[in-house]
């Protein structure tokens, strides 16, 4: 008998809406920039304003699909997988870990200053909850700053 446990939670935070505000804010400003240097200053460009708005809001979804992170934890037999998941298409791994060469796991300190290598991987600062992993991976003593769901 396996133990498997999954949880995929999306990331919620301010300065990823105002990133993403920004950038549509920006693609509407350059859009009627576009639109007026094609038809009041630059006549020869009319023919490429359609082109160069539809470049414009199409880097616009690229670019803003980067602000939209999920995180799944993945817990099999005692071993424990981070992942992000990029605009619900890309997948990196995060950190994989036996839970066995895990050395301290405490709630994170409010003012928390590592010399390991820290993964991030909150995905709502403002709830309670956080914790901090100690671990070897490698001869490496990584940290990992995480949120465990239902505390």
């Amino acid at each position: 008998m396996d133990l498997y446990c999954e949880y995929l939670v999306k990331k919620k935070s301010k300065e990823d809406a105002l990133r993403r505000f920004g950038l549509i804010i920006l693609c509407i400003f350059l859009c009627i920039l576009v639109l007026f240097l094609g038809f009041f200053v630059v006549h020869a460009m009319i023919a490429a304003v359609p082109i160069l708005i539809a470049a414009i809001i199409f880097g616009t979804v690229i670019f803003s699909r980067n602000y939209s992170l999920e995180f799944e934890y993945i817990f099999i037999n005692g071993s424990l997988d981070v992942d992000v998941i990029k605009g619900r298409a890309k997948r990196a791994n995060l950190c994989s870990l036996s839970c066995r060469k895990i050395e301290d796991m405490r709630p994170m300190p409010r003012n928390f200053q590592s010399q390991n290598k820290v993964i991030n991987a909150i995905y709502d600062e403002n709830r309670r909850g956080k914790y901090v992993v100690t671990f070897f991976n490698n001869g490496e003593n990584v940290g990992i700053e995480y949120w465990i769901i239902g505390h």
